[in-house]
């Protein structure tokens, strides 16, 4: 209510009110393999709370989740185990990759570990480190959340082109 007491206006467009809902309401889903799962939990924790940017709702199953956050060491035998939880997920979703291991391979240059989950699905943000500390997590959703509330990531651009898709066939 305004100050002579009628009704106050807001006016925006529906794609940003929808981006500003979407950046603070992830719902993220971990997908930890080693090491770097333990430094991920300590982001949850009361000391780094992650919660006060909108992401504590931790969802373990891909059909409630926004959010995938690749931690640690994926072979290629868990390589299409990934692939099939990030098809199962959502438009819009997003991945963020966790640690040097997720990110490049790590020191683990062998033909049984995947060099970048980059090869088997798409990534919005990378958080460097072995294992990374957790105001680097922070700093990636921060990041990852300024994307989301303009628009620029990857399943955003994606859903954007099929509209315009979908407008000229």
């Amino acid at each position: 209510m305004s100050k002579d007491g009628g009704a106050g206006f807001l006016t925006t467009r529906v794609d940003v009110m929808v981006n500003w809902a979407r950046k603070n309401s992830l719902f993220p889903l971990p997908f930890g393999t080693s090491c770097c799962g333990i430094e991920m939990m300590a982001t949850l924790c009361s000391d780094y709370d992650m919660a006060r940017f909108g992401a504590e709702a931790i969802r373990f199953s891909p059909r409630q989740s926004d959010m995938l956050i690749v931690a640690g060491i994926i072979s290629q035998k868990m390589a299409p185990v990934l692939k099939n939880i990030y098809e199962q997920m959502s438009d819009p979703k997003w991945v963020m990759s966790f640690g040097a291991c997720a990110s490049s391979g790590g020191i683990f240059n062998v033909y049984s570990v995947t060099q970048g989950i980059d090869t088997v699905i798409p990534v919005d943000v990378y958080v460097p480190g072995c294992p990374p500390a957790p105001e680097g997590v922070l700093n990636a959703l921060v990041r990852l959340q300024e994307d989301i509330g303009a628009g620029r990531t990857r399943s955003q651009i994606r859903e954007i082109n099929q509209r315009q898709v979908g407008r000229h066939a």
